[in-house]
């Protein structure tokens, strides 16, 4: 792995870039020192309204800084010397810990760079104002894992940072229900003065004969004390007393105070252990009344059973900086695939095909996608770039070869090609230029932008969905 040089500089700053190379999406904590720590989110750079200046952040040592990024953005830190070095060698594990299986990868989430110009716009913002854009992250890992399992996600699988992911999820799942609980009917015996219901005939002669005002009566009652709200009652249990490393404890300790505070609110529910929760769930049979709850059920499970979102593994051994990151060109390639096997012809989508090198002796490439739609074989290679106004030269060549050497064993050579890049906002797509092939048979290139998924896009999986399909319906307009 390519190391990282630490410059000599006299302030105490120190320049931070997120993702050098645009391909890198995810989080990281690293420890300052003195007791503090400092965040990072890395977002993915369609994500940006617009490219954004060098910002400047003062971190104060012993406290908990967040700073949210996009890739290709750089952050200066205004800190002391000591706490400076020390975030200096958190960067170098943080890398260490992106390293790819069988080789190196300087494809860095973080990469400390030479300061620029002095900067006069410092703020500060708390730790847990980006906790919500690392569930955004966790939730694009999660539309990833679904499709492909853990290929193309790197990084430290540190299990305590993930499931405080998940808690937040979680209690923004309750809070958006919390005020709609549900009440049922349920059959209560108590002994009362005032009669209802069903009195018992024993009861009614004793008390005829003590002269006692009471009797044993059986109703039915509207009561919050569901099977529903006992389940969530015992997530909100484990969330208010689940322990975090230090490293964390800044932005899990806001977590169970809401926790406590949505408790509270279901002070008249019975309490479940976590095990007897869990069998609840496992024969849980909702009703349609019921759905809104779904989706927090779901995530108190995952509590109540202890899983991380992502990615499943061993504990971090890296006691001062933790760091997870997501491919974005794999992830961006992998949207295509489900795109694609919506609108193309029934199962001839290949991914990955291998291609021969238009020289004698050359190394084979791979061809992204491979496809037939409408009975026409079509080549593409997916691109995670921004603000292509034109197909860029190299990827222009790049699939000039592959249309001259791709032969897939079913569908045989290509009819055409294309290349998919992202844009922002729902509303583009759409091909952008066609470039033809000079060499018979003709032969076309299209350049085609498709809208990247937006925040919203990946919250819940019916979001998910209508994005996917709106990705499919645009992809086979534009090439038929």
């Amino acid at each position: 792995m390519a190391l990282l040089t630490r410059p000599q500089v006299n302030s105490a700053r120190i320049a931070i870039k997120a993702s050098p190379r645009g391909t890198r999406a995810g989080f990281a904590v690293v420890e300052d020192g003195s007791g503090g720590a400092v965040t990072f989110t890395v977002l993915p750079k369609p994500w940006a309204i617009e490219p954004r200046a060098v910002s400047a952040v003062r971190h104060a040592p012993g406290t908990s800084t967040h700073v949210t990024l996009y890739e290709l953005d750089i952050v200066e830190l205004i800190t002391e010397p000591a706490v400076r070095d020390r975030i200096a060698d958190g960067l170098l594990v943080t890398a260490s810990g992106s390293e790819l299986e069988g080789g190196t990868n300087d494809e860095y989430l973080l990469q400390r760079v030479r300061p620029v110009a002095a900067i006069e716009d410092v703020g500060k913002t708390p730790a847990t104002a980006g906790l919500e854009d690392v569930v955004r992250l966790m939730l694009l890992a999660k539309r990833q894992r679904s499709s492909v399992g853990d290929a193309g996600y790197q990084g430290t699988p540190e299990a305590s940072l993930l499931r405080i992911v998940t808690q937040q999820m979680f209690l923004d799942e309750v809070g958006r229900v919390i005020d709609r609980p549900r009440p049922r009917y349920r059959t209560r015996t108590e002994t009362v003065t005032t009669p209802r219901g069903k009195l018992s005939a024993q009861s009614i002669a004793l008390s005829i004969l003590t002269g006692r005002p009471a009797v044993e009566s059986t109703f039915d009652e509207l009561s919050t004390d569901t099977d529903v709200l006992r389940i969530v009652l015992a997530a909100l249990r484990v969330v208010a007393t689940d322990p975090a490393p230090s490293l964390f404890s800044t932005i899990a300790a806001p977590l169970r105070s809401r926790a406590i505070g949505f408790a509270r609110r279901l002070d008249s529910v019975s309490i479940l252990d976590r095990e007897r929760a869990l069998l609840a769930y496992g024969r849980l049979a909702m009703s349609a009344l019921d759905r809104p709850w779904k989706p927090a059920l779901d995530i108190a499970a995952e509590i109540l059973g202890r899983k991380a979102v992502m990615p499943k593994g061993q504990e971090s051994s890296t006691a001062h900086a933790v760091s997870i990151s997501l491919y974005m060109e794999k992830w961006w390639e992998q949207v295509l695939a489900d795109a694609l096997r919506m609108c193309a012809d029934r199962e001839t989508v290949s991914e990955q095909l291998s291609v021969e090198s238009p020289w004698k002796g050359g190394e084979r490439g791979n061809a992204d996608l491979y496809f037939d739609l409408d009975g026409r074989t079509i080549l593409t290679d997916a691109k995670y770039k921004l603000d292509e106004s034109g197909i860029g030269a190299a990827d222009a060549y790049q699939l000039f070869a592959y249309s001259h050497t791709a032969d897939a064993p079913r569908t045989g050579k290509p009819d055409a090609a294309a290349v998919f890049y992202p844009v922002r906002g729902a509303g583009a797509g759409g091909t952008s230029s066609v470039l033809l092939r000079v060499t018979k048979p003709v032969f076309h290139l299209h350049l085609i932008e498709l809208p990247f998924p937006s925040r919203n896009d990946v919250t819940t999986d019916l979001a998910w969905r209508s994005y996917i399909e709106r990705l499919a319906s645009q992809i086979a307009v534009a090439l038929r």
